[in-house]
């Protein structure tokens, strides 16, 4: 079984999108069996991606909108590389909906 290794190249402070990012990945990392993520503050990153920024085995994930990942662009990238169900996937999408509503919300 590959292991998919995130990583969340994050501001220093996180607030905003890379709040959001750490909330998403939280609840990722326990309903799929074979991924796994660190926060990366921006002051110990070393390349040249600008945070806010997830990675998916060293490939950044690029929002469709340019701006925010949604929770269907975030499973559809994991699942496509190999992400492995640990429990019912609509349970995870609406733990990821309701993240991403409040983000919305204000």
């Amino acid at each position: 079984m590959e292991k998919l290794c995130i990583h969340i190249i994050s501001k220093t402070p996180p607030g905003g999108r890379c709040e959001i990012y750490n909330r998403y990945l939280f609840e990722v990392v326990k309903a799929y069996e074979n991924v796994y993520y660190c926060l990366i503050p921006s002051s110990l990153y070393e390349g040249k991606i600008t945070p806010p920024a997830i990675l998916v085995n060293g490939k950044i994930l690029e929002p469709e909108d340019g701006i925010l990942l949604t929770p269907q662009e975030i499973v559809d990238a994991l699942e496509s590389r190999g992400a492995i169900v640990r429990k019912g996937v609509e349970d995870l999408k609406k733990k990821l909906e309701s993240i991403y509503e409040k983000f919305i919300e204000g």
